[in-house]
C-alpha cells in the first residue's frame, strides 16, 4: 500500500510539471517571461541552480543566449558546447541526452543509476532540433540527487516536456525571423518614402542612417559621402573613431561595392549614383560578427538607399527651378529671393513701406530628437498653415530653410508688422499639433517661435538687407528667452 501510494505521488508530481510546462508554452508569449517560467517550473520540480537555452547562429558559427540574443556565450564554453554536446547530441534527434557527460538514450530500458549524480552540481544538456538538426541546447545544473534510480516514467515525463519546449523555441525562432522580415520590409518601404516630402540629403540621409542604426540594432551605423575631391567624409553621425571602417573606405570600388573586414564585425556597402560611388553606409561592431542575413539586408537597404538618393537629387534639380517648398506648400527660398527683389523695387517706386519677419519654431531639433522627423515634418507644416492662415493673402510668406519662415509683407509699417508678428507668435503658442498620425497615438505637441521684424530702408544697399535684418532681430529674440517678437534696431548689431 505504502508503494502504491508513492507511485501516486510521483504519478501526481509529474502531472503537474507536465501541466505548469504546457501552461507556459501556451500563455507566454514574451520570450523573457517564457523562459522566466521555465526556470521557475524546473527549479520547483528539479532543484536547479541554473537553466539556460543556448541557440548556435548558423551564419557566423556562434552560440548566442536564447533570450538575450546579443549576448554570446564565452568562448571556452562555445568551444566545449560544439565540439562536446553538439557533436554528441546531432545524431540522437529527440531521443536522448547528456548527463555529467554520459549519453542517455531514452530507448534504455532498465533503470539508470544514478550513483554519480550525488555531486553538488550536475549537468544535463538537452538538444533543440529543428527538423533533424541540432541548433541549440538547454543547459541545467541541478543539485546531487538522492534516489538511486531515475524511473522510465521520469524519463518518460521528462522526455515530453523537452519536446514540447523544443516545439516552443522552434517557434519562437520563427516568428523572431518573421517579425525581422517585416521590419525590414517597413524599414525599406520608410526609405523609398523619404523624397514624399523632402528632397535635400542634409535631410535625407541622416533619417537613413536611423532607421538603418534602429534595424540593425547590433552594430553601430556610419554614413560617409564623397566630397568635390573624391574623399570619404563622415556624413552622419558627428563623429567616428573607428579604424576597421577608416581602413576599409579606400577598398570600396565601383567593381567591389561591399567589403567585409577579416574578422567579420565590419562591413561597408556602397551607396552609387548612375553606376558612380558616392557614398558608403558602415556597420560595425567590437563584439558581433555580420551573419550572411545581416549582410543580405545591409546590400539591400544600401541599394534602397541608393535609389533614393539618386532620385531626390534628380528631384532636386528640377525643383531648383520651382517655386514651391514641397512639405509646407509656401514658397521655397529661390521663390522668396526672386519676391524679395520685386517687393523692394515696388516699395521704392511707389514710395511704400515694407517689412519682414523671421521666425524659428523653438527647440525643433528636440522635437526631432525626441519623436523623429515624421513628427518635426508634422510640425513643421502644421506652423506653415497657421502662418497662411494669419496672414493677408498679398502677404508672400516663405520656407527660408529648416525650421526657419520669412514673410514679407507689403504696404506695411513697423508697428502693424510688430501686430502681426505677434499674433502670428500666440496662435503658434496655443495651437495643439497633433502628431498621432505619424505613429504616436495620443501624442499632441505644442511649440512655440521666436519672431525678428524688420523694416525696409532706403539706405539698404541691397535687398538681403531687409530679412538680414529681421535675422539679427530674430537671433536677440532667442537669446532674450525665446517665444518673442523682437524689431530690428540698429543698436543690435
Amino acid at each position: 500500500m505504502a508503494d502504491m501510494t508513492e507511485v501516486s505521488k510521483n504519478d501526481f508530481e509529474e502531472l503537474q510539471f507536465l501541466r505548469e510546462i504546457s501552461l507556459t508554452l501556451a500563455h507566454s508569449a514574451d520570450t523573457q517571461v517564457f523562459f522566466n517560467n521555465l526556470k521557475n517550473i524546473f527549479e520547483k520540480y528539479l532543484s536547479v541552480n541554473n537553466f539556460q537555452i543556448f541557440i548556435k547562429d548558423e551564419s557566423t558559427n556562434v552560440l548566442r543566449d536564447f533570450v538575450k540574443n546579443w549576448i554570446t556565450v564565452g568562448k571556452n564554453q562555445q568551444q566545449e558546447l560544439a565540439e562536446n554536446i553538439f557533436h554528441r547530441l546531432k545524431n540522437v534527434h529527440d531521443k536522448g541526452f547528456i548527463i555529467n557527460n554520459t549519453l542517455i538514450r531514452y530507448t534504455t530500458k532498465k533503470e539508470l543509476p544514478l550513483s554519480n549524480l550525488k555531486e553538488k552540481h550536475n549537468l544535463l544538456y538537452f538538444p533543440i532540433f529543428n527538423e533533424r538538426n541540432i541548433i541549440g541546447v538547454i543547459e541545467i545544473d541541478f543539485n546531487g540527487i538522492e534516489k538511486d534510480v531515475i524511473s522510465e516514467r521520469f524519463l518518460t515525463a521528462l522526455r515530453i516536456a523537452i519536446s514540447q519546449i523544443n516545439t516552443a523555441i522552434v517557434n519562437k525562432i520563427l516568428n523572431q525571423k518573421l517579425l525581422t522580415q517585416i521590419k525590414f520590409q517597413k524599414v525599406m518601404k520608410s526609405i523609398a518614402k523619404l523624397i514624399e516630402n523632402q528632397f535635400e540629403l542634409d535631410y535625407i540621409l541622416p533619417i537613413i542612417g536611423e532607421l538603418i542604426d534602429g534595424f540593425v540594432s547590433e552594430h553601430l551605423i556610419y554614413i560617409f559621402v564623397k566630397d568635390e575631391n573624391n574623399k570619404y567624409k563622415l556624413f552622419w553621425p558627428l563623429d567616428c573613431q573607428d579604424s576597421a571602417i577608416l581602413s576599409l573606405l579606400p577598398k570600396i570600388t565601383n567593381k567591389k561595392t561591399f567589403v567585409i573586414s577579416k574578422d567579420g564585425k565590419t562591413g561597408l556597402f556602397a551607396l552609387k549614383n548612375d553606376d558612380k560611388i558616392t557614398g558608403v553606409i558602415a556597420a560595425s561592431s567590437n563584439i558581433d560578427r555580420l551573419s550572411k542575413t545581416d549582410i543580405d539586408y545591409l546590400l539591400q537597404l544600401s541599394l534602397q538607399a541608393s535609389v533614393t538618393t539618386q532620385r531626390a537629387n534628380s528631384y532636386a534639380q528640377v525643383l531648383k527651378y520651382a517655386t514651391l517648398d514641397a512639405l509646407t506648400g509656401l514658397n521655397n527660398r529661390r521663390q522668396f529671393e526672386v519676391r524679395l527683389k520685386q517687393e523692394v523695387a515696388n516699395a521704392l517706386r511707389n514710395k511704400k513701406p515694407l517689412c519682414c519677419i523671421m521666425l524659428d519654431i523653438d527647440y525643433f531639433k528636440h522635437v526631432n530628437d525626441t519623436w523623429g522627423h515624421s513628427a518635426g515634418d508634422c510640425v513643421l507644416k502644421s506652423v506653415a498653415k497657421i502662418v497662411s492662415h494669419e496672414l493677408r493673402e498679398y502677404d508672400i510668406a516663405s520656407r527660408y530653410g529648416g525650421e526657419e519662415f520669412c514673410i514679407l509683407l507689403p504696404d506695411t509699417k513697423i508697428n502693424e508688422a510688430a501686430f502681426v508678428a505677434q499674433r502670428l507668435r500666440k496662435a503658434v503658442e496655443k495651437s495643439d499639433i497633433n502628431i498621432s498620425q505619424e505613429g504616436l497615438a495620443g501624442e499632441v505637441l505644442n511649440v512655440t517661435i521666436s519672431v525678428g521684424v524688420s523694416e525696409f530702408d532706403e539706405t539698404f544697399s541691397e535687398p538681403q538687407r531687409l530679412h538680414q535684418s529681421a535675422d539679427v532681430a530674430l537671433y536677440e529674440a532667442k537669446r532674450r528667452g525665446r517665444n518673442r517678437v523682437v524689431v530690428y534696431d540698429s543698436a543690435l548689431e
